[in-house]
């Protein structure tokens, strides 16, 4: 991540200023889940949570009645990016900081046996968990590693980074494609899982459609557009683009997506001290319900997995308000902007969350 979105994170956080405008996708996997495809209609739903002033963890909400969370791993202070869930365990990404660079975590789905499974990452952004491998956008490459640690490769896909110096924004797979999107080029491209045959523009967008996070079913392509309040749709194929195929009645958003083939799933909210939810739709676009659930951050992840047993009802939080989100600025120094969502949506060219 450039030292301009790093900054910008980290002040805005002390202020309380959520100058959010993106989104991170955030997806799961094969093995047990997937947005790879899940092989059976999902049981959870992880997400980030504030669990204090300046501290963060991710839940898991049973998506079964009744509506209950439990906390799964207690993450501290760390500013999360993406989650994924990959067999026994729950994967994040982190952003640099000052004492370490980006990473990749894994704990087991009970918060134990926390570890560092990839370091060293200069900006470790969206996250999936596929066929036995975690997949990472990096600011020079998607890379992946085995879910047990082994068989790394840092630069499994190389792509020429944009003018913020990233590669790509949302990940997702349907477990034969890693899909990626590219905010600068408005496109969503394709690759093979093993990082053959890439296509940059599988989907070519209109300007300053700026995609974002990405999320896949049997049949379609779900992703978000910075600032438009929509989430868009497609064919697996990249026929029948429809930019503005659900309206979530917000420019807050929509940040992060997440579906299977009965839901969509999408964050929102959070701005200048807003609270920040995840909301839900049937797949025809009917039921939408925009507080699904209330004090969900950006990163999610649908799994296929039975939840834990014992759960907490979910409550609304009265901690200060939730960090926000870092601003993706093209071409600014590296300063801390405290931007309003009305100055954003004036500014010439999008921002983004990076």
């Amino acid at each position: 991540m450039p030292q301009s979105r790093l900054v910008c994170w980290r002040v805005c956080a002390v202020v309380g200023v959520a100058a959010i405008v993106a989104s991170v996708v955030v997806l799961l996997s094969a093995g047990s889940a997937a947005s790879s495809t899940l092989a059976r209609p999902p049981r959870a739903l992880y997400y980030e949570t504030a669990v204090g002033a300046a501290s963060y963890a991710i839940d898991e909400l049973n998506l079964s009645a009744p509506k209950v969370s439990t906390q799964v791993v207690d993450v501290g202070t760390a500013s999360l990016f993406g989650i994924a869930v990959g067999g026994p365990y729950v994967y994040w990404s982190t952003e640099r900081g000052v004492r370490a660079r980006g990473a990749i975590m894994r704990a087991s789905l009970t918060g134990k046996h926390v570890r560092r499974v990839v370091p060293g990452l200069r900006s470790a952004d969206s996250v999936i968990a596929v066929h036995g491998y975690v997949y990472w956008a990096d600011r020079d490459a998607i890379g992946r590693v085995a879910l047990d640690g082994s068989h790394l490769q840092r630069h499994l896909i190389d792509l020429t980074p944009d003018q913020d110096d990233a590669v790509a924004d949302g990940l997702a797979s349907d477990g034969t494609y890693l899909y990626f999107s590219r905010c600068d080029d408005n496109t969503i491209g394709r690759a093979d899982l093993d990082g053959n045959n890439v296509d940059e523009a599988l989907i070519s967008l209109g300007a300053k459609s700026c995609p974002q996070g990405l999320a896949v079913t049997r049949t379609h392509i779900y992703w978000t557009q910075l600032g438009s309040g929509t989430i868009g749709r497609a064919r697996l194929n990249g026929r029948d683009v429809d930019g503005r195929w659900l309206n979530i009645h917000s420019r807050q958003g929509p940040f992060q997506v997440v579906a299977d083939r009965a839901h969509v799933y999408w964050t929102w909210g959070g701005v200048d001290g807003s609270p920040s939810y995840t909301g839900r739709a049937d797949a025809n676009r009917s039921h939408l319900d925009r507080r699904f659930l209330a004090d969900s951050l950006y990163p999610m992840a649908l799994s296929d997995r039975k939840p834990k047993r014992r759960v907490t009802p979910i409550a609304f939080h009265s901690y200060p308000a939730p960090r926000a989100a870092p601003l993706r600025v093209a071409s600014t120094p590296a300063v801390a902007r405290e931007e309003s969502v009305a100055t954003l949506a004036a500014l010439e060219r999008p921002q983004r969350r990076r």
